[in-house]
């Protein structure tokens, strides 16, 4: 066991201080990796933000009624009435005027303008829970419950959110093709970086096998090489996509200041982060235990 540690010791130092020697040809093939890294972590940024902002969307299927603003309490009674008698309302909630505002009034940056209005502006409204998504329908029971008394408008709105939610699914999916490609161009350029040390140092390795190295002795300094320079691109990627995100909020917030809604771009979790550092350095380690192993056969075949 100690000369197992011994032997994974040696390798270590010996990997990092080949990287250490030659610290602009380490920088540059760290910022290729990390550059091939960056790409789907920026993706899963978008993909990510994209999905807590949809989040807020009510995605069920309903139909949101209005009343006139000048329709009382009774008014509102009779429809919420006739609207739970219909047989394609799954569940009706009622919206008094005043809790409509004061919600407005806590989600929104326009307390201080609706507190000089001189009355409530908004008027009482029903969210109903419909037993349909199909749109021929919902336009029926929108034009039905038109007719009702006191009802001013009524809206099915929920179609766009409901695609918006499909398209960021969709999106989920394409970045996994996209990660999965990027990391074989990873191993790729791990490999052909490894691979070129190799062949700077064949005659080294030569020596030091017919002294007695066996594959795994040559290979190991290599491996920790591999997953050093795996790990220092996904940090790297990792600022750089954080930087970027930083950038961006600072630019959407100087953007949407005025807006009602506040927009963010949200960057990646913890685990997440975590996972993209350890399937980094893991894909360095394939990379390289590869590339040292086809040069090594090719060095046995040509003795």
């Amino acid at each position: 066991m100690r000369l197992w540690l011994r032997l994974h010791v040696q390798a270590l130092v010996a990997a990092l201080t080949r990287l250490a020697a030659h610290p602009v040809a380490t920088a540059l093939a760290v910022l290729v990796i990390a550059i091939a890294i960056a790409l789907p972590v920026l993706a899963a940024v978008v993909v990510k933000s994209l999905g807590a902002a949809t989040a807020r969307f009510d995605t069920d299927p309903h139909v949101n009624v209005y009343l006139a603003l000048d329709a009382t309490d009774e008014d509102a009674r009779k429809v919420e009435t006739a609207l739970k008698a219909h047989p394609d309302a799954a569940a009706v909630r009622f919206v008094p005027r005043t809790r409509a505002l004061e919600e407005l009034k806590a989600t929104t940056h326009l307390a201080d303008l609706l507190a000089t209005l001189d009355r409530n502006p908004l008027p009482h409204a029903f969210t109903v829970r419909t037993r349909t998504t199909d749109g021929a329908r919902l336009a029926a029971i929108r034009a039905e419950w038109q007719k009702l008394p006191r009802v001013d408008q009524v809206v099915a709105d929920f179609e766009w959110s409901e695609r918006l939610a499909r398209w960021v699914q969709f999106g989920d999916r394409a970045l996994l093709a996209v990660a999965a490609f990027l990391a074989l161009a990873v191993i790729f350029i791990v490999g052909h970086l490894i691979r070129l040390q190799v062949l700077t140092q064949r005659a080294e390795i030569e020596v030091s096998q017919l002294i007695g190295a066996t594959a795994a002795d040559v290979r190991r300094p290599f491996l920790y090489r591999g997953v050093f320079e795996g790990l220092l691109a996904a940090l790297a990627a990792l600022a750089l996509a954080g930087a970027t995100t930083y950038w961006l909020n600072s630019e959407l917030q100087a953007l949407t200041n005025s807006y009602a809604t506040e927009f963010k771009v949200v960057f990646l979790d913890t685990p997440t982060v975590l996972g993209i550092a350890v399937g980094a350095a893991l894909l360095g380690l394939i990379g390289a235990w590869l590339s040292v192993g086809r040069e090594l056969r090719r060095f046995a075949a040509t003795r």
